[in-house]
This record gives structure tokens, sequence and C-alpha cells, in this order.
């Protein structure tokens, strides 16, 4: 599932009430001392099914939702928005806010935020568990840049929120929370296209819960292979994880993310060599 594609064919709705709570204060963010391990995940690979996704979408919903705490269950994705991308938002009047910067978005979870040794206060992670859209923008930022991607995630979270499908805490109160970090090293992107970098040293992060999701996260759930969202830390917690009666229907299939990109690169999808990058 393709999030520039479907940005840039997303007609834009009227603007709903918003509930936003902004605290850019740096130090509710611990500042991290590395980056994020490239760890060799097991993930979705493959899946049958030619009936109704809508059901299917549900079922993965409930299916995450009933495994996100669980250890060694993680959430990761990200899309690299160039700009190119971003000039064709200004010309097709995608977003009111479009930022001047080229960035990295990052959607993870709290357990793969930890992973990346960035540490959340209590309060801030309730607050994502409870259904509050949290973003993590880079004190590194100008306040320029602050200003900009604060306008653009706001908008970006709104877009269509209220008509998801899966009602989550996020699409009923459509509350949003941002919060400023301290970048620390290098972080791991999962690159999904040729040429693209392997690291990021400023992203901008969502901090994702089955609660704070709107249509696009919850439809996700099932993208495969380098575009995958859900990661298992080993062979062991995803066969833990899978083994469900109501997911056999659906034929789940899961590889290591070093075939996953071995496979993907041998098809020309990605840089030859990327799946050396896991441990």
């Amino acid at each position: 599932m393709e999030k520039k594609t479907k940005t840039i064919i997303i007609i834009l709705t009227a603007v709903v009430v918003l509930t936003a709570i902004i605290s850019a204060v740096s130090n509710h963010v611990k500042k991290s001392d590395t980056a994020a391990k490239m760890n060799n995940y097991y993930t979705l690979s493959e899946f049958l099914w030619t009936d109704d996704f809508n059901e299917f979408y549900k079922d993965s919903y409930d299916w995450y939702k009933s495994i996100e705490n669980e250890n060694g269950v993680y959430l990761a994705n990200t899309d690299y928005y160039s700009n190119e991308i971003l000039q064709v938002w200004k010309e097709n009047k995608i977003y009111d806010s479009v930022p001047d910067k080229a960035f990295w978005y990052y959607t993870v979870s709290p357990s793969y935020l930890k992973q990346m040794q960035i540490n959340l206060s209590e309060e801030n992670l309730k607050a994502a568990i409870n259904g509050t859209r949290l973003y993590l923008i880079p004190d590194t930022f100008t306040q320029n840049e602050i200003e900009q991607f604060s306008a653009y995630i706001k908008e970006d979270a709104l877009k269509n929120a209220q008509t998801s499908t899966i009602k989550t805490t996020f699409t009923d109160k459509q509350e949003i929370k941002l919060i400023s970090y301290t970048p620390s090293g290098s972080y791991f992107t999962f690159p999904s296209e040729k040429g693209q970098s392997v690291t990021a040293k400023e992203p901008i992060i969502y901090v994702c819960t089955s609660a704070n999701m709107k249509f696009y996260e919850s439809e996700s759930l099932i993208a495969t292979g380098v575009d995958s969202y859900i990661k298992f830390e080993d062979k062991d917690i995803m066969k833990s994880c899978t083994n469900k009666d109501e997911l056999k229907q659906y034929h789940l299939q899961f590889k290591k993310l070093s075939t996953i990109y071995k496979n993907a690169a041998k098809a020309d999808l990605v840089d030859k060599n990327i799946d050396k990058s896991f441990e």
C-alpha cells in the first residue's frame, strides 16, 4: 500500500475540529546515545485472500490490537517525501500546509521506539496508548521548519480521519499532540525503493498504537514485504502470535527481513546487498 500514491489521490475534505495539545519541550523525550539496531525481524511476506477486504482489514486490526503489547512485537514502517513529491503536493494543492524540506516519516509502535532508544515520558506514552496521535519533531529543526511541519502534521492527521471504517479512539476524538525529541545517531529506514538512504538522522516520528490509528494505518497492517508494518523479534514469537484460528483463512506467510530484501534486490526493487544490513 504505497502512501505516496494514496496521498496524492486523496481529495481534500473540509477540515474538522482540531483538539491539539502542543508541547514542544525537549526534555519530554530523553536523549539516546545509540541508533536502532538493524534486527533481522520476521515480517509478513504474503497472504491469500480474494473476498471482502474490509473483513480482512477488521480481522488484521483486531489481531494486532490483541498482540501489540506482547514482548518482541513491533510496528515499524517508513516513508520518504522527496522535494519532488512536496512539489507535486503544492502544485496539486494536496495539502494547504506543505513543508519546504524533504523528510523521512516514521510510523512506529512504542515498543519499536524503545528499539530506537528514544524514551517517552509516562504522560506522553499514556496519551498515545489512550488514542492521541503523538508526533515527535526533531529539536534540530529551525523554528520555521518546526512550524511548517507542525501545520502539515495536523492537517495530514485529520485528513479523512472521520471516514475510517475501523473506529478508534482517535477517529472519534481526533486529538493530536506534538513534542520535540533530540535525534542521536542514525535510524534504519527500511528502504522500499532503489537509491533510498539506509539511515536517517532527523525523521518525523508518529508513535502508533491501535487506539490512535486512522484508516491508513489500520488498512496497512496487511502490507507485505519491504512495505510491511508488523514485525516480530524471532520465529518463536512470530509463531505464538500468528497461531490463531481466525487468521488461518488468510494463509499468512512470514519471512526474515534479510530474505525479503535479498529477494527484492534480485527483482531490482531495492539496492543490491541491502540484506547485509541485518544482524
